[in-house]
C-alpha cells in the first residue's frame, strides 16, 4: 500500500473548498436578491433596508464569479467580512439588535472557523462580540434613531432560511474534510500492521541463517582466551561437541604452538587477522591445513574475538561453500523484508540500499542514493547524528536504538535502529537496519486503554468511560452500550460517536443487526455490506455505516439484558485481538449491568418482607463474589505477561553483561523497578480478592500475642530502629485468625513505616472501654507523620494514597484490604489524625466484648 501524495490531497481539498464557496456565494446572492426585491416593493418609504440587502447581493455575486473562475484566495475573507458588515449595518438601519441579524453574526463566525485560520476566527469572533456589545449599548442609550418594527414577514423567513442553509452547507463541508482525514488514518494503520508482520518473519529467517552457517566459527574472550561459543559447523569440522569446548583455551585446536604464538601477536597488534595459514588438529588427532580469519571487538570491558576457520585441504569444496555462503548473504541483504542500508561513516551518504519497502520514511532507493541521512530526515538534526556516531564508535555496534525519523509526508515516525560498523574498500561505513515500531507503541497504549476501560468507576460514569476506551481500542466510528427493555426495545446507556459522547435514547431492534446479536451467544460480526444486509435499518443507512460487531450481555440464566456494539463507516478488517477486546469490555459491562439490575431489585424490595430482603442480599453477595472473582482473574492473568517482561529483561541484561554503559544500565534498572512495582500492585489486588473469597471461620484469637509477634518480626528486619512498642495484654476476639493477622500486619506495618523518621517512635495496640452490649473497639496508635483529615474519605479506597510514593513506599491497597476484612466480620474502622501528630486507627470485629 503506497502512502498518499500530499500535493494530490491539497488539490482535492482546494476543489472542495472552491465548490463550497461557489455554492455559498450563490445561495447568499439569491437570498439577498429576494430580500432586496421585497424591500423595494413592500417596505414603506424611508423604512426599508434595501441598501444593506443590495450591498450583500452585489458582494455575493462578485464572490460567486471569483469562485467560478478559481480565484478563491480571498473569496472567503470577502464573504465573512460582508456578512459581518451586513449584520452590523442592518442592526443600525433597523434600530435594534433584537432582530434576525443575530443569525448573520453566527454565520460569519461559522464561516471564519471553517474556511479561514485560527487568527481569522478569533478576529471575527471578537468583532462580532464587540459589535453586538456596541449595538446593544447604543440601543439601550437611545443612540439608534430608527424605530424598530418587530413584525414578521416573508422577508424575515427568507433571511433566516438562507442563513440556516449557509450554515448547514459550511458544516457539511467541514464534515467531508473530517471523514477524509479518518480514512487516511485507517489506511496508515493497515500499513503499519503489515510492517510488523513482515518484521516478525524476517527475524525468524535471520535466526535460521545464523545457525546454518556452513563455515566453522569460534567466539573467544580476548581477556581470558576461553571459548565462549561455537556454531554447528565447528562441531562437524573438528569433531568436538559444543559442551566439550566451552570455557577451554584453544591450544588443543593448534598442531603447531609457534604458529599460535605468531597468530596471537599479529591479532593483538592489528586487532584482526585475515587468511592466516596454519595447521589445525581435530578431536581424533588428525591434522589439516587451515586458513583462519579473526576479528577482535572494540568493547574495552570484554573484547570478543570472532574466528572463522577454512579447511583448505579440500580447497574446491571450501570455495564452493564460500560461493554459496556469499550468495546467501547477498540474498539475505537484498531480499530481506527489513530495511537495510549501508552509509558512509564520514558524512552519512547512502552507498547501498536493499529492495525492502521503506516503512519508516516511505522513500524509494533511488530517492536516497547520493543523499545523506540528515538530508532525507533519518536524523532530525546533524547533532542527533553526531551523538549516534559517537556512541557507535565507542561501542562498535548499536542494538535497539529508539529514535524519531521524519516520513516524507512530514510526520514523525517511532523507529528502532540497529547498526554495526563495517569496512568497504578501506572506508569505514555503517550497516544499519530500521524498523517502524509505531504499531508496537500503539499496542502498549492499547493495553493501557484496556486496563483503564475495565477499571472505571461504577454507574453512568463507568459506561461513558467504557464506550470511550473501547472506541479508542478498536478504532471504530461509534460504540453503544444499551440495556434491553425487552428483545425488541433497547435503552441506550452510553453512546460514543466520532470521538465524543452523545445524548442517550431508545430504539427498536427489529430489522437491525442488534436483533441478530441478541439471538447469538457469541460475537456477531458483519464485516461489510451492512446496508445491503439490513436495508430497513434507517439510522444505520442514514449515517453510512458499512460494518458492525456486537455482543449480547446476558443474566445468569442466559436472558439478554443488554448489548454492546460497534460500527464503522468502512468495511471491517477483523484483527485477531479485536473480538477478544470486545469480549473483555463486554464482560465488564455485563458485570456492571448485572450489578445495576440487582441494585434496582434491592431498591424496589427495601420495604418488603424480611425473607425477600435476605434472598436479594444473597444475590448481591453472589454478584460481589463474581466481581471479586473477575478482579482476581484479571489480576492473575496480568502476571504472565509481567513475568515475561521481567524475565526477558533480566535475561537481556545478563547477556549484555558488562557491555552496558551507565545510561543503559539505568534504563534496565528502571524497567525492572517498574515491573517489580507492578508485580506488587498485582499481588496486592490478588490479596484483596482472596480476602473477599476466603470463607470466614470465627474462633477465639489472642490479638495481643498476634500483634506482639508481628511487631517482633518487623523489627527484626530493621534492628537499627529504636521503637517503643506498647501492646495491651489479654486482648482476644472471636474472628478469623488468618484475616485478623492480615489486618494487623497492614495496620502495624503502616505504623512502622510512617514513624521511621521519628527519633523515638511509639506504637501502641490496645482497646477502648466499650459500652454495654456494644462490640469491643481495638486501636493501633502511632506518633508518625499523620495526615490531613480533609482527605480521610480517600483513606480506605484502593490505590488512594495520602503521601507521595517518593516519600513512603506502598501500593495503596493495604487499608482497602483492612476495611474489607473488618466489614466481613460485621465491624467498622475509623481513623483520626493530624499532620505531624501521628494517627489512630480504631476498629471493631462485630463480636461480644473481649475478655
Amino acid at each position: 500500500m503506497q502512502p498518499y501524495d500530499d500535493a494530490a490531497l491539497d488539490i482535492l481539498g482546494d476543489q472542495d473548498r472552491t465548490a463550497a464557496l461557489t455554492l455559498l456565494s450563490f445561495v447568499i446572492g439569491v437570498a439577498g436578491l429576494l430580500v432586496l426585491m421585497m424591500e423595494l416593493v413592500l417596505a414603506a418609504p424611508g423604512q426599508h433596508e434595501g441598501w444593506v440587502a443590495g450591498g450583500l447581493t452585489v458582494v455575493a455575486w462578485l464572490s460567486f464569479g471569483l469562485a467560478r473562475s478559481g480565484r478563491t484566495r480571498y473569496t472567503a475573507h470577502v464573504i465573512v467580512a460582508t456578512v459581518l458588515g451586513a449584520a452590523i449595518f442592518s442592526a443600525i438601519t433597523y434600530g435594534s439588535v433584537r432582530t434576525a441579524v443575530g443569525f448573520l453574526f453566527m454565520g460569519s463566525v461559522l464561516g471564519a472557523g471553517i474556511f479561514l485560520g485560527r487568527t481569522a476566527l478569533i478576529v471575527t469572533t471578537a468583532a462580532s462580540i464587540g459589535s453586538l456589545g456596541a449595538l446593544t449599548w447604543a440601543e439601550s442609550s437611545g443612540l439608534l434613531t430608527a424605530k424598530p418594527d418587530f413584525s414578521v414577514s416573508l422577508r424575515v423567513w427568507i433571511t433566516h432560511s438562507a442563513t440556516v442553509l449557509v450554515c448547514a452547507l459550511m458544516v457539511h463541508h467541514s464534515r467531508l474534510r473530517t471523514n477524509r482525514a479518518i480514512r487516511l488514518k485507517t489506511q496508515e494503520f493497515e500499513r503499519r500492521k503489515a510492517t510488523e508482520q513482515e518484521r516478525d518473519r524476517s527475524l525468524e529467517r535471520f535466526a535460521r541463517i545464523f545457525r546454518t552457517s556452513p563455515s566453522p566459527m569460534v567466539a573467544q574472550s580476548a581477556r581470558t582466551g576461553s571459548i565462549l561459543d561455537v556454531n554447528p559447523a565447528f562441531e562437524r569440522s573438528y569433531g568436538y561437541t559444543r559442551d566439550q569446548v566451552l570455557g577451554r583455551q584453544e591450544q588443543f585446536l593448534w598442531a603447531d604452538a609457534t604458529q599460535r604464538e605468531a597468530y596471537l601477536q599479529r591479532l593483538y597488534a592489528e586487532r584482526h587477522v585475515d587468511q592466516f595459514s596454519c595447521q589445525g588438529r581435530r578431536s581424533d588427532g588428525t591434522e589439516f591445513e587451515a586458513l583462519i580469519s579473526s576479528e577482535m571487538g572494540t568493547d574495552r570491558e570484554d573484547k570478543l574475538i570472532i574466528t572463522t576457520v577454512t579447511d583448505v585441504s579440500a580447497q574446491a569444496g571450501a570455495m564452493e561453500r564460500l560461493r554459496r555462503s556469499e550468495e546467501r548473504f547477498a540474498k539475505a541483504f537484498n531480499f530481506s523484508p527489513l530495511n537495510l542500508t549501508i552509509t558512509r561513516l564520514s558524512d552519512g551518504s547512502f552507498l547501498e540500499i536493499n529492495q525492502a519497502q521503506d516503512r519508516v520514511q516511505g522513500l524509494l532507493p533511488e530517492e536516497l542514493m547520493g543523499k545523506t541521512t540528515v538530508e532525507v530526515g533519518a536524523w532530525l538534526s546533524p547533532a542527533d547524528r553526531e551523538q549516534f556516531v559517537a556512541q557507535l564508535l565507542r561501542d562498535g555496534r548499536i542494538n535497539s536504538f529508539d529514535t524519531l525519523m521524519r516520513h516524507k509526508d512530514g510526520s514523525l515516525v517511532d523507529t528502532r535502529l540497529w547498526a554495526e560498523l563495517i569496512e568497504i574498500d578501506g572506508e569505514a561505513c555503517i550497516l544499519s537496519c530500521t524498523v517502524n515500531i509505531a504499531a508496537e507503541k500503539r499496542r502498549e497504549s492499547l493495553l493501557l486503554n484496556v486496563a483503564r476501560g475495565v477499571a472505571a468507576e461504577t454507574g453512568e460514569a463507568f459506561f461513558t468511560a467504557l464506550t470511550r476506551h473501547l472506541s479508542e481500542a478498536i478504532e471504530c466510528d461509534m460504540v453503544v452500550i444499551g440495556e434491553c427493555r425487552d428483545t425488541q426495545q433497547v435503552d441506550v446507556l452510553s453512546i460514543w460517536k466520532d470521538a465524543q459522547p452523545l445524548p442517550t435514547f431508545s430504539f427498536e431492534t427489529v430489522n437491525t443487526p442488534c436483533a441478530e446479536t441478541l439471538k447469538q451467544k457469541e460475537v456477531f460480526v458483519c464485516a461489510q455490506g451492512l446496508p445491503q444486509g439490513f436495508p430497513n435499518a434507517r439510522g444505520i443507512n442514514r449515517e453510512g455505516f458499512q460494518s458492525y460487531l456486537g455482543q449480547a450481555l446476558r443474566d445468569a440464566d442466559g436472558t439478554p439484558i443488554g448489548i454492546v456494539f460497534a460500527m464503522w463507516r468502512k468495511p471491517l478488517k477483523l484483527r485477531e485481538d479485536m473480538q477478544a477486546l470486545v469480549s473483555i469490555f463486554a464482560s465488564r459491562a455485563n458485570a456492571e449491568l448485572v450489578r445495576l439490575h440487582r441494585d434496582r431489585e434491592i431498591q424496589r424490595l427495601t420495604e418488603t418482607l424480611e425473607q425477600r430482603v435476605r434472598e436479594r442480599t444473597a444475590d448481591l453477595q453472589k454478584l460481589n463474589a463474581e466481581l471479586d472473582s473477575f478482579a482476581y482473574t484479571v489480576s492473575h492473568d496480568l502476571k504472565s505477561p509481567l513475568r515475561a517482561i521481567d524475565g526477558f529483561t533480566r535475561l537481556l541484561e545478563e547477556q549484555m553483561g558488562e557491555r552496558l554503559n551507565a545510561d543503559e544500565r539505568e534504563m534496565f534498572d528502571r524497567v525492572l523497578s517498574s515491573t517489580a512495582r507492578m508485580g506488587s500492585l498485582i499481588s496486592a489486588l490478588l490479596a484483596l480478592a482472596r480476602v473477599s473469597q476466603a470463607p470466614l471461620e470465627r474462633q477465639s484469637v489472642d490479638l495481643s500475642a498476634l500483634a506482639s509477634g508481628i511487631l517482633t518480626e518487623r523489627l527484626n528486619e530493621h534492628p537499627q530502629r529504636a521503637v517503643q512498642c506498647q501492646v495491651a495484654e489479654g486482648l482476644t476476639a472471636q474472628c478469623d485468625p488468618q484475616l485478623a493477622r492480615i489486618a494487623l500486619e497492614n495496620l502495624l506495618g503502616n505504623a512502622l513505616k510512617y514513624t521511621r523518621d521519628q527519633p523515638e517512635a511509639v506504637i501502641e495496640f490496645g482497646c477502648s472501654v466499650a459500652a454495654d452490649n456494644s462490640p469491643t473497639r481495638f486501636f493501633v496508635r502511632d506518633n508518625g507523620v499523620g495526615f490531613n483529615m480533609a482527605y480521610a474519605t480517600k483513606l480506605f479506597k484502593p490505590f488512594q494514597r495520602l503521601h507521595m510514593a517518593s516519600e513512603f513506599e506502598g501500593t495503596g491497597i493495604g487499608l482497602a484490604t483492612v476495611r474489607r476484612i473488618i466489614e466481613r466480620h460485621g465491624g467498622d474502622i475509623t481513623a483520626v489524625s493530624a499532620p505531624g501528630e501521628g494517627a489512630t486507627f480504631s476498629f471493631s470485629l462485630g463480636d461480644a466484648p473481649a475478655a
